[in-house]
């Protein structure tokens, strides 16, 4: 199973065919993935490796280096593209998630033109039935559950808050 920065390398990739070095830089250079998060080269290049080994890329040409060294363009599979847009399209399963899976399946789905609507309305159901039992949980006698169940209870409401504004537009 891909992970996340395996799915952001993809979806790139899918954007536009590239080599390693040039998906760092792009990952360096949108300020708005910099925010998501923060990903050194090497890890690049082991989503690569991880991304071919399941067969959601294939390298696809080879480019002259800056300092004489080849470097692999990768494209995506049609596997690939069907695993990355399916990817764009699902909702975070758990709130814990939420700051960068979500983050950056917005980002990207905007690069490349995709409303953020829907993934946004869909994303806020299952975050307000989590809401609810969270809101539950806040009626314990045990003080400890309901401090924890009010802090995720006001994290999820602030993550409710802004898919409203996605929603909003």
């Amino acid at each position: 199973m891909p992970s996340v920065l395996d799915h952001i390398v993809l979806a790139i990739i899918c954007e536009k065919p590239m080599h390693g070095f040039a998906i760092s830089k792009e990952l360096d250079a949108d300020e708005s993935l910099v925010t998501v998060m923060k990903v050194r080269r090497p890890l690049v290049y082991r989503s690569i490796n991880c991304l071919e080994a399941a067969e959601l890329i294939k390298p696809t040409k080879t480019e002259a280096g800056v300092q004489g060294s080849e470097r692999t363009v990768y494209s995506p599979t049609s596997r690939g593209k069907a695993e990355s847009t399916q990817w764009l399209n699902s909702i975070v399963e758990h709130p814990r998630d939420a700051r960068i899976e979500l983050l950056a399946k917005f980002v990207l789905r905007t690069r490349s033109g995709l409303s953020n609507t829907s993934l946004a309305k869909r994303q806020r159901n299952l975050f307000s039935t989590f809401a609810q039992e969270f809101k539950l949980r806040e009626r314990s006698t045990d003080a400890n559950t309901k401090l924890v169940a009010r802090w995720r209870y006001e994290s999820i409401d602030a993550m409710i808050r802004l898919l409203d504004s996605v929603i909003e537009g």
